[in-house]
């Protein structure tokens, strides 16, 4: 009977402690944890009170309502030196604008509007008569399709390696001697152009970005990963404005604002594409704005321009034909009887009295558009007038003749 009594107690010991004295230290180890969700919970549901009007309707919209209230328009009224590419509001919110003279990074997952901000900053330089766009693709083509009807396309890297060089070695000097230099804007819409260059491309782009700015040269990105793996470092930093969507994690949040995350800088808290973050160096609260949209048929509107505007000429001594009495007379006397003469050619000519040189360097010099004045060198080199050499393009001059 006694054994009987023992044992039934000690069912009832286990039982009571399982299903009531192991509950309670659970529960009493967790008073903790469960302190800290409420505290979340309550800071989460504040910041949602916080959130305007508009964000809250921008959130529960579909995407064909959204980009159709955000359409992108050019400024009809005056030409502003900022431009436009997002609004406070879904309908009357201000207006946020950007300098486009600077290197913008627009970062965000696939869908986010990064690409569509690109648009509209190319959409207004192509608008401009002293701006100038050239498009960059990592991505054989697949990028840059919108910009191909309007602007200049290079979409190889070996291509993008020689450009880049080119415009270190030879097209800085010459900005560097202008003193009302026009913009150029180098859109760039995949960072495998960063991973896929070799050392020396990479070290001419970041010399682009480093002293490209005081030359009128600006880098518009537009990345999916901020990370150093698919952006080196020495670049990051140059980067004066970013405009930020739609991330996954807070850990991206942080690799593009640093401690401005502490702030309130967390695009891993936007609700849906379409929602960005603009930080400029002058920008100190974030607020959320609301992305205008650009479709490829509104791109296609723009512009269609491919040399934007001349460079202005170099001062340079160049050799000069004096006209003489009897060359005036002469000219006079066999001006039916002769062709007028390729004025030109003969500009050409003259600047190449100097020493050798290449189409852009000679579009420099005699202020004309590059396409005209590589056709002309074609034409010369098939009349014999010129030859093509390592160094660029130097006259033809026949052997000296012997002294008897």
């Amino acid at each position: 009977m006694e054994v009987i009594v023992f044992v039934l107690l000690a069912v009832l010991g286990l039982a009571g402690y399982f299903k009531v004295w192991k509950p309670f230290q659970v529960w009493r180890d967790g008073r903790g944890e469960r302190h800290r969700l409420a505290v979340h919970a309550q800071a989460k549901a504040a910041d949602e009170r916080k959130r305007p009007v508009s964000q809250r309707i921008h959130t529960v919209l579909p995407d064909r309502i959204v980009r159709r209230i955000l359409r992108w328009h050019p400024d009809r009224i005056r030409i502003r030196r900022t431009v436009r590419i997002a609004r406070r509001g879904l309908v009357l919110g201000r207006s946020v604008r950007i300098r486009p003279d600077q290197h913008i990074a627009a970062i965000g997952t696939t869908g986010s509007g990064k690409t569509s901000v690109l648009r509209i900053l190319s959409a207004w330089a192509l608008r401009q008569p002293d701006w100038q766009v050239i498009a960059l693709d990592g991505k054989w083509g697949a990028s840059v399709t919108a910009y191909r009807r309007h602007t200049r396309v290079i979409d190889d890297l070996a291509g993008i390696e020689a450009f880049l060089i080119d415009l270190v070695e030879r097209e800085f000097p010459a900005r560097g001697r202008m003193t009302g230099r026009p913009h150029l804007a180098l859109v760039v819409d995949e960072s495998r152009v960063f991973n896929a260059l070799s050392p020396r491309g990479l070290a001419a782009l970041t010399t682009v970005m480093q002293t490209g700015r005081e030359l009128g040269v600006h880098v518009w990105c537009g990345l999916q990963d901020f990370k150093t793996t698919s952006v080196p470092s020495e670049i990051r930093m140059l980067f004066t404005c970013k405009i930020a969507g739609l991330v996954p994690t807070a850990e991206d949040a942080q690799l593009i604002f640093k401690e401005l995350a502490a702030a309130g800088w967390r695009p891993d808290r936007l609700e849906r594409a379409g929602q960005l973050l603009v930080w400029e160096p002058h920008r100190r609260r974030p607020h959320v704005s609301f992305a205008l949209w650009m479709s490829e048929p509104a791109l296609a509107g723009a512009a269609n321009r491919v040399c934007l505007t001349k460079v202005p000429a170099l001062p340079v001594a160049v050799a000069r034909i004096v006209n003489t009495s009897s060359t005036r007379e002469n000219t006079g006397a066999t001006a039916t009887a002769t062709p007028r003469p390729d004025e030109f050619a003969e500009a050409i000519e003259r600047a190449l009295l100097d020493g050798p040189a290449g189409p852009r360097a000679l579009a420099r010099l005699l202020d004309r558009n590059p396409g005209t004045v590589a056709r002309k060198l074609a034409a010369m080199t098939e009349r014999g007038v010129i030859e093509r050499t390592p160094h660029g393009f130097e006259l033809i001059t026949a052997p000296k003749e012997q002294d008897r």
